[in-house]
C-alpha cells in the first residue's frame, strides 16, 4: 500500500495519475497538483481530513500525525 491510498478519496486510478504526474515533474504546489491530476479534487481537505482522523486517535496508521499517547 501506498501511503497516498491512506488519504480519504485516493484509491487506485487518483494515486496512479498522481505518480505518474510526480515522475513528469515534482509538484510546485497544491493548486499545480490540481491542474496536472484533473481526477483530484481539494488536495488540502484531503490532507486535513486525514490530520483530523489521526489526531482523534481513529487510525491504524499514522503518517502525518504522531500517534495519541495511550495511558496503562
Amino acid at each position: 500500500m501506498h501511503s497516498l491510498e491512506l488519504l480519504p478519496g485516493i484509491g487506485k486510478k487518483h494515486l496512479a495519475a498522481i505518480l505518474e504526474a510526480r515522475d513528469e515533474k515534482p509538484f510546485d504546489s497544491f493548486k499545480d497538483l490540481t491542474e496536472r491530476v484533473p481526477l483530484l479534487q481539494a488536495p488540502i481537505k484531503l490532507i486535513t481530513d486525514r490530520v483530523l482522523l489521526e489526531l482523534k486517535g481513529d487510525s491504524r496508521f499514522y503518517i502525518l500525525a504522531r500517534p495519541p499517547h495511550r495511558a496503562y
